[in-house]
């Protein structure tokens, strides 16, 4: 039987649950963070704990636990099911008695050949509300996610009012013009992977511009390589675009994907 935590307690998994009629929950007020775990490892911890923080801050949500509270209650989880891999959800709800529950799920697998050869993506316009927060406020993503699968597509990538192509349903975005990697300036979530993809950038050289990625860019050809980031994915190269654009230069990607793999990996060692 599968384990959670409710406001710092083990308790089963079937029992994590919350009323319909609570406000919060009807309107979907709540932060989260998704954790990889390798060999019983909460990869980069410190800088999902963090986000929540700043997440639920942001938002005004009230809430009593500290850092090292949650980091406690994410290790406490571990022990009880022994997990060894996985993914975990911190989640924080709002409202008068906000409600901590940490739950987890199995770690996705990506096929050798999606980094190979790149995935397909698709553009659907429309913009978060609030980009900044990692809020359960999902519908947008949702919604374009199913129309890239129903396209045969990996991922959507939005794009904003002024034709930037600013960030996907669960990822962030990256393109490479010459030796400069670009990405969003604003109006996007501030990804952990993507921070360490920016610092493992600048190690092998590479410039880092913070400016729109404008679809008629894309479609133009005016980058070599696009790649998107996640926790679970890390670096995934992108292989094309809508119907209209192929990419398929994927060496600077994959490096950096090499890279970040390396800093989970040395993280879960000196742990």
């Amino acid at each position: 039987m599968k384990s959670a935590v409710r406001d710092g307690r083990v308790i089963p998994e079937s029992e994590a649950r919350v009323p319909v009629s609570i406000r919060e929950v009807f309107f979907n007020f709540s932060v989260y963070e998704s954790v990889k775990v390798l060999k019983s490892v909460a990869v980069f911890l410190e800088d999902h704990i963090d986000r929540l923080l700043d997440s639920a801050g942001r938002l005004e949500i009230p809430h009593t636990w500290s850092a090292g509270q949650l980091y406690e209650f994410v290790y406490r989880l571990i022990k009880a099911d022994s997990i060894d891999r996985a993914t975990l959800r911190v989640q924080l709800i709002g409202g008068s008695s906000p409600m901590l529950f940490i739950f987890y799920t199995d770690l996705p697998a990506y096929p050798a050949e999606y980094y190979r050869r790149g995935v397909k993506v698709i553009t659907y316009e429309g913009e978060r509300v609030v980009p900044e927060v990692k809020s359960t406020s999902l519908l947008l993503n949702y919604v374009a996610l199913r129309e890239a699968e129903r396209r045969g597509a990996f991922e959507a990538l939005f794009v904003d009012r002024r034709g930037c192509t600013i960030e996907g349903t669960r990822t962030n975005v990256f393109a490479l013009s010459g030796s400069t990697l670009i990405t969003a300036s604003s109006g996007v979530l501030a990804g952990v992977t993507r921070k360490h993809i920016i610092e493992s950038a600048r190690e092998i050289g590479l410039d880092v511009a913070y400016r729109c990625i404008t679809l008629q860019d894309l479609y133009d050809g005016a980058f070599s390589e696009v790649f998107i980031s996640s926790t679970s994915m890390g670096a995934m190269p992108v292989g094309r675009v809508d119907e209209t654009r192929i990419f398929k230069q994927h060496q600077v990607t994959l490096r950096i994907h090499q890279l970040i793999r390396t800093l989970e990996k040395d993280y879960v060692n000196q742990a």
